[in-house]
């Protein structure tokens, strides 16, 4: 099986991201890591700087921070592979997955993003995500419209005709809900390929768990999202598990296509979205 190219942004997670390269290069998966440090002043860079691993073959390290969308592009320009795909900073990688979930992006036209479960193992929960289960080849996936840009593999060709547009925020830049109205699939393989997120408040690896304030330190997520202390994020994040378990991918459709209508019409909707 050919290589795949992978994404890893770090910013100031030294203690997470000691544990998730030393997980990601005990393996022995053929991956290419390109490595984009966003001005980490903890000695993240530093780490990044000492990798010093055959299949670490690029490193960049910003002046700033600037979030994901510049660091995907370059990465883009950088990646040779026709797989390609990311992974978070604070994910504990099975050794597995890549050569389990490239055959299937690979066997398939239509596959979109395709990844690891990364909330913990109890969030999944099949009599709930059952009627989401999508035939893709041989393989039977979980559908979402989207899914998170922390450990996943996708063809690069089909990537990068989906970048959004500059002025949709600082996530990773893939406009899942314009691949999903196409035909693409994203989702999870089955069975499920469970990842481990160390900042998930559950987490035996969580570092902040008597620290009451998210706003210095936190996961993106926590930090866009305002909370205020680690057990509502823990909450959320089980919440939204259950969500994506439960959502049909036509209401998700549906649902964005109402945020994304700039017309009166679409205006209307909204509120009246949400007034129920």
């Amino acid at each position: 099986m050919a290589a795949v190219d992978l994404l890893l942004i770090t910013w100031n997670r030294r203690q997470y991201v000691e544990k998730t390269i030393n997980n990601l290069l005990a393996g022995d998966a053929d991956f290419r890591l390109h490595c984009w440090d966003n001005n980490s002043q903890d000695g993240t860079a530093d780490i990044i700087a000492s990798l010093d691993d055959p299949r670490v073959v690029k490193k960049n390290f910003s002046k700033e921070n600037v979030k994901q969308r510049t660091p995907t592009l370059w990465f883009f320009d950088q990646a040779s592979s026709d797989l390609v795909g990311k992974i978070d900073d604070d994910i504990l990688l099975p050794h597995d997955w890549i050569s389990t979930i490239a055959p299937i992006v690979r066997n398939n036209a239509n596959a979109g993003m395709l990844g690891c479960w990364i909330f913990m193992e109890e969030d999944w929960v099949e009599s709930l995500a059952k009627h989401k289960y999508v035939q893709l080849g041989e393989n039977e996936v979980f559908q979402n419209m989207w899914i998170a840009g922390q450990s996943f593999l996708a063809r690069k060709e089909i990537l990068t005709r989906y970048i959004h547009a500059e002025h949709y925020g600082y996530g990773f830049p893939i406009d899942q809900y314009r691949m999903t109205r196409d035909g693409y699939v994203n989702g999870f393989p089955l069975p499920i390929v469970y990842a481990h997120n160390m900042d998930d408040p559950r987490s035996s690896h969580y570092l902040y768990k008597n620290d009451d304030s998210l706003a210095e330190h936190a996961a993106l997520t926590a930090r866009v999202r305002g909370f205020n202390n680690s057990d509502e994020y823990a909450q959320w994040i089980a919440e939204d598990a259950k969500n994506i378990l439960i959502e049909p991918v036509k209401k998700q459709l549906k649902t964005e296509t109402i945020q994304r209508d700039r017309s009166l019409i679409g205006r209307v909707r909204r509120r009246l979205t949400n007034l129920i």
